[in-house]
């Protein structure tokens, strides 16, 4: 059985222990063919940074030297070695564990982070500095004074070696308090703020030679270009075509996993199904022919059916779920909550998103729509979906994100409300429609929202807004697969969409499927609610009749609602 690497981002474990690695050592050939040097590179959280950064510490660390071959050398890079393997000064810094209660403690984790990297760094190559004075370091008050320090040390007492510096998770502290102090983040990385400073060393140093190569990750370039006038000597690779694949897997990748797990073959087809429904859809270049695979939710996947031999009940990993569930945090950023929101709206109603993609961000001056649709992307809550002249038009990767969306949304839709959250039982809810087959409670609580909101918020309805509210206590409860607007054919020129259809998935064992058209009728237009729902019946019992896909589905109910105004009613459609 597969060793699965699931919360593992050591390489030199990982090898020492046999667990699974998809080779990716590759990838150092072509960044050192690069003419950059200091490299900077984002991608969503769970993406595989860390471990990238752990592979590039052992192989370019002289004091792995020794281990070469047994660490590399069933990988390409091992049978492929450049000149600079183990050549360099690792100084490896890692600001993802960060106390950002306040400016204070931030500070002070800051400093004691870039403190204790310090000092592993000095003691690590204590045979070429001697005994350095470790208490000099620990009595420095500012970061930049330590960074000064190191490249001080290096430069004198091993002025025949370089350092590759390495940054993981560099704007991790960041964002978690751009949202709610933005005054703070400022400060920060404003001309005199302790961040920039930090960055305005590690540039001397590099222009000194002693910091030769570079590799920076974190989520988004947001803070980075806030450092901009202090630290502009890094490349942005992220948006490159070549390095769309970097972090992630491929399509072939997780069904290798899938036959490593030995999932029966039988069941290979399905389980690869629903993961790529779930965990695909990644597109980091507008180039790039091939989607990712979020890498910790396939491994999270694999690990749970490697230890039940059934499908995780929850596909959303409980660890991305709360990283993601900071999302409410990006749309307040700057107190445009409001502002943002309409994109949310917008997204979810229309199932896609244009902008232009924002590679240098002002947030002194500025946070527009552009920016705040860039940031969804780098973050992952967002993906390319296809250029549109000199915008991009995106949308949500997979059904991961969108159960987290639509949670969200419905969370939104309840505040705005102000109805009782926690007296509402929405599994009770979807519990007796996918037993039951009893559409009225769903139909009720939709009805109960949309009249809430038109008396409090004046809320302008249409059809696709009426159908986000509808999706979003689907998504909520989260036991079927969720399709949008599912293609119907019986030729080229005669094909309709279906509005919702409700798909079992396993382990969940739901009676009943479900293939919903969903209408929408002003109440000053009632007097053609009837045409509306007739015909919204006729066009479901036509799908039903000639296509394929659904006449496959089991225990499938068909339904057309219709709201009038905030009523809503329902009538099943039987071929």
């Amino acid at each position: 059985m597969l060793k699965l690497p699931y919360g593992i981002s050591n390489f030199e474990l990982l090898v020492n222990e046999g667990y699974l690695y998809i080779d990716r050592t590759f990838y150092l050939e072509k960044l050192e063919s690069l003419s950059q040097r200091y490299l900077f590179f984002v991608r969503p959280r769970r993406f595989g940074k860390s471990l990238f950064l752990s592979v590039l510490e052992y192989y370019y660390g002289l004091q792995y030297k020794d281990k070469f071959e047994r660490l590399f050398g069933k990988y390409y890079i091992g049978q492929n070695p450049t000149p600079a393997a183990n050549k360099y000064l690792i100084l490896k810094f890692d600001f993802s564990q960060m106390d950002t209660s306040s400016f204070e403690n931030t500070f002070k984790s800051f400093l004691g982070n870039v403190k204790g990297s310090a000092l592993t760094f000095l003691e690590l190559y204590a045979h070429l500095f001697g005994q350095p004075n470790l208490e000099e370091v620990k009595n420095y008050t500012f970061p930049a004074e330590v960074m000064q320090h190191i490249l001080r040390i290096a430069r004198v007492n091993a002025p025949d070696h370089k350092i590759y510096l390495l940054v993981d998770e560099y704007d991790h502290f960041a964002n978690e308090i751009l949202s709610f102090r933005f005054d703070d983040f400022q400060e920060m990385v404003g001309k005199n703020g302790f961040v920039r400073k930090f960055y305005e060393a590690v540039k001397v140093g590099t222009q000194s030679g002693t910091i030769d190569r570079l590799f920076i990750t974190g989520v988004s370039p947001l803070t980075l270009d806030s450092l901009t006038s202090g630290f502009n000597i890094s490349t942005n690779i992220s948006l490159r075509k070549e390095f769309n694949a970097l972090m992630g897997f491929k399509q072939n990748e997780v069904r290798d996993i899938l036959r490593g797990i030995e999932i029966p073959r039988e069941k290979e087809e399905e389980a690869l199904a629903l993961m790529k429904g779930w965990y695909n859809g990644y597109l980091f270049a507008e180039e790039a022919a091939e989607h990712i695979y979020n890498s910790d939710m396939v491994l999270y996947f694999a690990t749970e059916y490697s230890s039940s031999q059934n499908y995780p009940k929850e596909l959303l990993d409980p660890n991305i779920a709360s990283d993601y569930t900071k999302i409410r945090r990006l749309f307040k950023i700057k107190d445009k909550e409001k502002e943002h929101l309409q994109y949310l709206d917008e997204l979810l109603t229309t199932g896609a998103i244009s902008a232009k993609l924002v590679r240098q961000f002002e947030l002194e001056r500025r946070f527009d729509r552009n920016d705040f649709i860039s940031l969804l992307y780098y973050t992952g809550i967002i993906t390319i979906h296809k250029s549109s002249l000199a915008a991009v038009i995106l949308k949500m990767p997979n059904y991961v994100i969108e159960q987290l969306y639509y949670q969200y949304f419905h969370q939104v839709a309840i505040e705005r409300s102000r109805l009782p959250a926690s007296q509402i039982d929405l599994h009770e809810i979807i519990r007796v429609l996918a037993l039951n087959n009893e559409m009225r409670p769903l139909i009720d609580y939709t009805q109960q929202i949309l009249t809430a909101l038109s008396t409090r918020d004046k809320v302008k309805f249409d059809e696709k807004y009426i159908k986000a509210i509808f999706t979003s206590v689907l998504f909520t409860v989260g036991i079927y697969t969720i399709r949008h607007e599912l293609e119907v054919k019986r030729s080229p020129t005669d094909k309709g969409y279906v509005d919702i259809l409700l798909q079992k998935r396993p382990p969940f064992e739901t009676k009943y499927q479900f293939a919903m058209e969903l209408k929408y009728v002003k109440k000053a237009d009632a007097a053609q609610a009837e045409a509306v729902k007739k015909e919204a019946v006729e066009q479901l019992r036509r799908y039903l009749r000639y296509d394929d896909y659904l006449q496959k589905l089991e225990d499938l109910k068909a339904y057309v609602v219709l709201f009038v105004g905030n009523e809503g009613e329902f009538v099943e459609v039987k071929e």
